[in-house]
């Protein structure tokens, strides 16, 4: 009789009987980590609201109720106007925040950029990157690597390349700090939910302040030179500068490319970067998964030809990282204010009210998915996805504003994964203990050090 394979149950905040109390989540510690507040019963109901002072704030886990918010009523649930008030000042403008004809028009514009053609020119970015780190890694192993810090250098190389030509004047571990610090800052409930922000002057919105302040001016700089280069490369930034000159005067254009050039720069490689770093720790808890993958890639690495050809052959390790984005969703909450009174299922939702929907809860709903906290690749083999709801696994989001990159996003983490598990084999760092934490994104609280071996042979 074959022996059962005990699944790994991979780091996940202890979940408390009861919601904390108002203060606790404007100002204490789920203020600073909204994921610990959820409760047992977060992960098994299809619905829960809450109220706060002025509104309603509805949580949505059934699949039927998030289509109706972010695809079939998706007009009557727009971006939060806090969300719009306080990050509007460096995304104001952007594919992030606009709405209506505004956002339709910039989705068309950037569109081509993320077509499979597109991204496949991309993908040498992609290896060599991957490719760069590995070596690095030659030099250290065997030893403890900090592969989320590494992820973070690898990916910010790719977006540096790919769509900056690495000519945005930003350091690798500079930019790192400073993204890190101004998407904490972004969604503190002491400003987004209460409208508090004159209230908050905490370390951490100082620090999202200084950062915001430093990212804007460095790629301000850089799109004034972009416009001031009579031949400038073309890359993506030049394609969406070009464009919106079409439309807008010099300065309204170097505007709307500067909002956008900070939502790329944040969400081209922070969220890329921490799945990595979560795929990693999963493998390394799972030795006969990582085995199966680290054939896999080399196998497919062996066989030459081009990286889509490459991408091809992957299919155990795109299951492994769909696992990963299941069980650590890299954009753990998305949030809709309702601009009329509507009714989803049997909710009555208020002009005003937020629905919240997170992919942290969903991914991990007991009516959703079987043993949901247990990594199991075998979750997204063909007949596991064979009938699922399209909005059961949402990991970039849901409905027309799912994120345009998602596939470049894809294909740069298989094939930076691939590089990797080809070459190493991960195990854990004894007395490390995994924690969760959320702001805009999902990390690893202090890095993710893991031993690093040279695989033999």
């Amino acid at each position: 009789m074959p022996v059962a394979i005990e699944k790994f149950r991979p780091a996940c905040p202890d979940r408390p009987d009861v919601y904390p109390s108002f203060w606790s989540s404007m100002f204490g510690a789920q203020s600073r980590n909204p994921i610990i507040g959820w409760t047992k019963a977060s992960f098994e109901v299809s619905h829960a609201s809450r109220s706060f002072p002025g509104f309603t704030y509805h949580t949505l886990n059934d699949p039927e109720l998030i289509q109706q918010v972010f695809l079939d009523r998706q007009p009557s649930f727009g971006k939060p106007s806090l969300m719009r008030k306080f990050a509007g000042r460096y995304m104001g403008g952007s594919l992030f925040l606009e709405e209506g004809e505004i956002w339709r028009s910039q989705r068309r514009l950037m569109a081509p950029t993320f077509t499979p053609g597109s991204v496949a020119a991309f993908h040498p970015i992609f290896v060599e990157a991957g490719e760069r780190t590995a070596n690095r890694w030659a030099q250290e192993a065997p030893g403890v690597i900090d592969v989320d810090a590494e992820a973070v250098r690898t990916t910010f190389d790719v977006i540096s390349r790919a769509l900056f030509s690495g000519e945005h004047g930003l350091g690798t571990d500079e930019a790192a700090e400073h993204v890190e610090n101004l998407l904490a800052s972004v969604l503190r409930p002491g400003a987004l939910l209460g409208g508090l922000g004159w209230l908050d002057q905490t370390r951490r919105t100082r620090k999202g302040r200084a950062a915001e302040a430093f990212l804007i001016s460095r790629l301000s700089a850089f799109i004034a030179a972009r416009q001031a280069d009579p031949e400038p490369p073309g890359d993506f930034m030049t394609q969406i500068l070009q464009a919106f000159a079409q439309d807008h005067p010099p300065e309204e254009a170097a505007r709307l490319a500067l909002s956008n050039a900070v939502i790329f720069l944040v969400a081209g490689h922070e969220t890329t970067a921490h799945a990595l770093a979560w795929t990693l720790y999963l493998l390394s808890e799972d030795q006969q998964a990582q085995a199966w993958a680290a054939e896999e890639a080399r196998a497919a690495l062996s066989r030459g030809g081009t990286p889509a050809e490459t991408l091809e052959h992957l299919i155990y390790l795109r299951m492994v990282l769909e696992e990963s984005l299941r069980l650590y969703p890299p954009a753990p909450r998305l949030e809709r204010e309702a601009k009329a009174d509507e009714v989803v299922g049997d909710l009555q939702i208020r002009k005003g009210d937020w629905v919240g929907v997170w992919p942290w809860l969903v991914h991990r709903h007991k009516a959703l998915w079987r043993d949901p906290d247990l990594f199991d690749p075998e979750n997204f083999s063909p007949e596991a996805k064979e009938g699922r709801h399209k909005f059961q696994y949402i990991p970039f989001g849901a409905g027309p504003r799912i994120c345009i990159g998602a596939q470049f996003a894809t294909a740069e983490a298989l094939l930076v994964l691939a590089q990797w598990l080809a070459r190493f084999e991960f195990a854990p760092t004894p007395g490390h203990r995994v924690e969760v934490f959320a702001d805009m994104t999902l990390k690893p609280v202090g890095g993710m050090p893991l031993r690093v071996y040279e695989r033999l042979g």
